[in-house]
């Protein structure tokens, strides 16, 4: 018997583990699915520290500056645990430069401090993050999927996969973007009040040689936003400055990601270009939709994400084994970072996509293209699909994140609350104070 039982080891779970612990807290274990904790940190581990990335505030229901403290605190600890001290944004006269080029082509330049951590160096910092809240008396148990919950009388039950029990009197739902359908399932059992929302973002991941995108010299994560002709937002997301293409596995289907290594470094440059979808009536569940432009885009990848070169999307022509590093054509002067053949296929990206999802694209690459002087859209330049965000479900909660029924919190991405590790991180701690203040 827990006081309090957390599903996830993500920033979201972590953060609140932590104020727990800090704040006298000594019955807490936390679960997760996977064998080593991690969540979105230990994927290049990126954090942005501004209130305008990966946070709605009306959603958390907190100030700006509010969120100024929790950004100052989750940066601390992260240097506390090991995250080195540069810092990428800060030479506002750069920034004004780009923001300049950005707006003559009607995009808008959002600045933003960074401290990037890297998917190699995050293992130790992950690792020291674990060994405080276990000398601290929280129990970890990784590679234990909760499969059954349920409310007896005035505590939940837990049934993991392999038949282990667990019982606490709070319970934090955490489980990140991977785990938003298991989340979905769980709140339909213990009905959980929430919505699907109507908002997906279904983009591509360009790769290209590092010099073809030298706003990385001023800011690690450059953020651009514009509106498309149809009026739907497309925004970079998850740049890589000398980084790598990624895969995201899920049971059905594999999408395409990216990162980026501390020590080791490639020759490449990965971002990602994303169109976000506002669906209305009568298709009104992202998930659905996004899930099967997933598996519609692997079923043309014979089973894999598809890969393209630029020069060959723009002429509407599909790109082949034979073909792919053709060096009359300049191809060879851009090598992907995934394996052809084992990891992706050559194919053609307009044929798993909506024909109003490519046209969008294919308009911010065009207006990238201005901004930059011509080097996004290179011939050999890369992209890869499919790239899809599930941000699609809304939970009903209070200012706290506590759910309609009683002692049930959630936080992070998988349950809407943010879109990224320091928003993830922010809506943890808010759940862990409401924990807090029930005594």
């Amino acid at each position: 018997m827990y006081e309090i039982i957390i599903i996830g080891s993500g920033p979201s779970g972590l953060f609140a583990a932590l104020n727990l612990v800090n704040n006298g807290k000594d019955s807490i274990c936390i679960i997760d699915k996977n064998p080593f904790p991690s969540g979105g940190m230990l994927n290049d581990c990126k954090l942005n520290l501004s209130t305008e990335i990966g946070m709605d505030l009306g959603e958390l229901r907190i100030t700006k500056e509010k969120a100024k403290e929790y950004i100052d605190f989750i940066d601390k600890t992260f240097l506390f645990f090991g995250a080195p001290d540069e810092v990428y944004g800060s030479d506002e006269k750069l920034y004004k430069e780009w923001a300049e080029r950005a707006k003559r082509n009607d995009v808008e330049f959002i600045p933003s401090l960074q401290r990037h951590i890297g998917t190699d160096l995050s293992k130790k910092i992950i690792k020291n993050f674990r060994n405080y809240l276990e000398e601290k008396n929280v129990k970890i148990r990784l590679s234990t999927e909760i499969v059954h919950i349920e409310k007896k009388d005035s505590q939940f039950f837990l049934k993991s996969s392999t038949g282990e029990e667990f019982f606490s009197k709070y319970l934090l739902l955490a489980p990140g973007r991977s785990g938003s359908s298991w989340l979905r399932e769980i709140s339909k059992k213990l009905k959980i009040s929430y919505s699907n929302g109507k908002k997906i973002d279904v983009g591509i991941r360009l790769e290209m040689n590092k010099e073809s995108y030298p706003i990385t010299d001023v800011i690690y994560d450059p953020k651009f936003k514009m509106f498309s002709k149809y009026k739907n937002v497309l925004r970079t997301f998850c740049t890589n400055p000398k980084g790598r293409v990624t895969l995201e596995r899920y049971d059905d289907f594999t999408l395409i990601n990216g990162d980026a290594l501390k020590m080791k470094k490639t020759e490449n440059t990965n971002f990602a270009l994303l169109d976000t979808i506002i669906l209305t009536e009568p298709l009104t569940d992202p998930f659905v939709y996004g899930k099967l432009i997933s598996i519609a885009t692997n079923l043309l990848g014979n089973g894999k994400p598809i890969i393209q070169r630029i020069g060959d999307f723009l002429d509407e022509k599909r790109s082949k084994f034979e073909t792919f590093f053709d060096k009359t054509r300049w191809f060879d002067r851009v090598k992907p970072t995934l394996q052809i053949g084992e990891l992706v296929t050559p194919g053609d990206i307009r044929m798993a996509y909506p024909y109003k999802i490519v046209k969008e694209l294919k308009e911010g690459l065009i207006r990238l293209n201005k901004i930059f002087g011509n080097t996004i859209l290179k011939e050999e330049n890369i992209i890869y699909a499919p790239e899809v965000k599930f941000y699609s479900i809304s939970y009903q909660t209070t200012d706290e994140l506590e759910t309609n029924v009683k002692n049930i919190f959630v936080a992070g991405d998988g349950a809407g609350k943010s879109r990224g590790i320091v928003g993830a991180a922010i809506s943890g701690l808010i759940a862990s104070n409401g924990i807090l203040k029930k005594g």
